[in-house]
């Protein structure tokens, strides 16, 4: 064995010890969790912080809060957020009640603080939390929560209930009259029409949520949705519109402040953008203001996007609790370790992560050198990526775009450009208006600049590509691949032919020698069958193929497993900006 074996070994030994010392310390300092409560990994968020990331309101208005809590589900008398409601659909219920969430809103579902127009009151929307925490599920059944993990909520089922609840309230008396009783502080005159207008703008939603091939679970076309709120709605263009047809999977969270490049297809140059345009996806409101673009406003809350930042900047990715998931085979995950170096840190990195130049960046910061694969080399689904980049849009107000604006004969531009736009004058408008400039400005960007200039860093663009993120943590993650179509890491590192065509997402059981989540309808419980989603790799977006690394070579079952088990104990970078 060479030196560098020596120190890996002598590495992920030290790893395996630190990982056995987390699971004291977790003893030490969390009580056990109650039954069919998830236990928290330690990864470096207290228990406020956590609170924080789940109930910080972002600007998010999907409906008045007091509708919400009122409302029964469509087909029942129980209440919509009763906690097993809230689970089939695939969020994950508050613990109980607390300072931040008084009345145990889901987790990611936060009351607006401000006062709201119309007879129903405040507004009630989502937070980052609703799609990114997830709770996974051991053999023995003990839970464990992970903070900033991809959660199972299908947004499509969540609009589908919501308008079927308000028009099931409106249609049956009785249901009315339960739901009327509730909202003790709204005049009984103004109940009826105002949720007859909830309802048709919910509908509306729903409506505008609809794709030939449902997302299923753990799933969302964020960027055709955010696309369709400012280039359709915000501009009242409805030939902007296109069926948000491209889901992915929700990535994970930890690490992400400190890449290059963010989101599956790294078009997010800084994160103050990225957190806006996350905002406008789910239920934020932008407002052009008839075109005066300097007074571009929306309901974001520009400062609690910066604290989210920060939050999320400090969060490690989940150690592998053997106390719980299993001890991990140190020689396999030794042999692993130069498997993985061999065959997967080209693209994905690991100890120690490439960084950027620090000549790129003012003061020397440096991210991680995320690896942007062309599609043409991945081979993976093209669909996200080529829907972004294919998209172009009437521009509306936004008539001083860049001259380099890639335009169509007829006027329409790129409408990534049109949503940078779109972003950087409401950024913009926020930021000046709450007096926030010079180094204060930066910092609120997340210092993406580079020496010398007053510009954000951009995104990546050209040519379209797919980011090879780091993986630490990843074996809390699956399903994979960016539009998670392969269930395990074993598949994903398995010949193409060998993968899956058709399997099942939803069930929260880990498959600890696999790494994901149990995905063959035979081997679920009745219970959890009835509410996990069939994905077939055959329909359109939702292909298996590619990743099919390394390249003119297969990796025996044997190689596959023990990289399986470096996977487990993977450190992430350590960066500081």
């Amino acid at each position: 064995m060479g030196r560098k074996g020596l120190i890996l070994g002598a590495g992920i030994v030290v790893f395996l010890g630190l990982a056995a010392l987390t699971d004291a310390i977790m003893s030490r300092n969390d009580a056990p969790a109650e039954p069919g409560k998830a236990q928290p990994l330690d990864q470096g968020w207290s228990r406020e912080l956590r609170e924080a990331f789940y109930y910080t309101p972002q600007g998010s208005q999907l409906m008045p809060y007091a509708v919400l809590r009122a409302l029964e589900q469509p087909l029942s008398d129980k209440l919509f957020l009763d906690p097993a409601h809230v689970a089939q659909m695939g969020f994950l219920p508050a613990d109980g009640p607390s300072a931040l969430n008084p009345d145990g809103l889901p987790i990611g579902f936060v009351k607006d603080p401000r006062p709201a127009p119309g007879a129903l009151g405040p507004m009630v929307g989502l937070t980052c939390a609703a799609c990114h925490t997830a709770d996974i599920e051991a053999k023995t059944g003990a839970l464990i929560r992970i903070d900033g993990g991809a959660s199972q909520g299908d947004y499509q089922l969540l609009m589908a209930r919501l308008s079927k609840a308000l028009d099931n309230t409106l249609a049956d008396p009785a249901k009315f009259q339960r739901f009327a009783a509730r909202l003790v502080a709204v005049d009984p005159k103004a109940v009826r029409p105002a949720l007859e207008a909830l309802a048709t703008d919910i509908r509306r939603l729903e409506a505008s949520a609809w794709t030939p091939i449902p997302y299923g679970r753990g799933r969302l076309d964020a960027f055709g949705h955010i696309l369709n709120a400012v280039a359709a709605n915000a501009l009242k263009e409805p030939a902007n519109f296109r069926i948000p047809d491209a889901p992915v999977s929700y990535p994970f969270l930890w690490t992400t402040p400190q890449q290059r490049y963010v989101q599956w297809n790294g078009v997010a140059g800084n994160p103050l953008g990225r957190n806006l345009g996350e905002v406008l996806g789910v239920f934020g409101h932008p407002d052009f203001a008839n075109g005066n673009l300097a007074a571009a406003s929306s309901t974001a809350l520009g400062e609690n996007l910066v604290a989210l930042e920060s939050w999320v900047a400090t969060l490690k990715p989940p150690p592998w609790p053997e106390k719980v998931l299993g001890k991990v085979d140190a020689a396999k995950a030794k042999r692993g370790a130069e498997l993985f170096k061999a065959n997967c840190a080209g693209c994905h990195g690991g100890p120690d992560y490439r960084l950027t130049p620090a000549a790129e960046t003012e003061g020397g910061r440096q991210w991680i050198a995320v690896s942007m694969v062309n599609i043409d080399t991945v081979k993976t689904d093209p669909k996200m990526a080529m829907n972004f980049i294919t998209r172009y849009a009437k521009p509306g107000p936004f008539t001083q775009l860049p001259p380099t604006t890639p335009r169509l004969p007829d006027g329409q531009v790129l409408a990534g450009s049109l949503l940078l736009a779109a972003v950087t004058a409401i950024t913009e408008n926020d930021l000046r208006a709450r007096g926030i400039t010079g180094d204060a400005r930066k910092a609120a960007y997340g210092w993406r600049f580079a020496p010398g200039s007053n510009t954000p860093q951009s995104g990546w663009l050209l040519p379209p590509s797919y980011k090879a993120g780091p993986l630490a943590g990843v074996w809390a993650t699956g399903p994979f691949l960016h539009n998670g179509s392969v269930p395990t890491i074993y598949d994903l590192l398995s010949p193409e032919e060998e993968r899956p065509a058709v399997f099942y997402v939803g069930s929260r059981r880990l498959d600890t020698e696999k790494l994901g989540f149990v995905s063959s309808y035979d081997s679920m419980p009745e219970a959890e069958r009835a509410r996990v989603s069939r994905f077939d790799t055959a329909l359109p977006g939702n292909s298996n193929r590619g990743h099919a690394f390394p390249t003119g070579a297969k990796l025996p079952p044997e190689d596959r497993y023990a990289i399986i088990e470096y996977l487990k104990v993977l450190e992430g970078p350590d960066v500081r900006p």
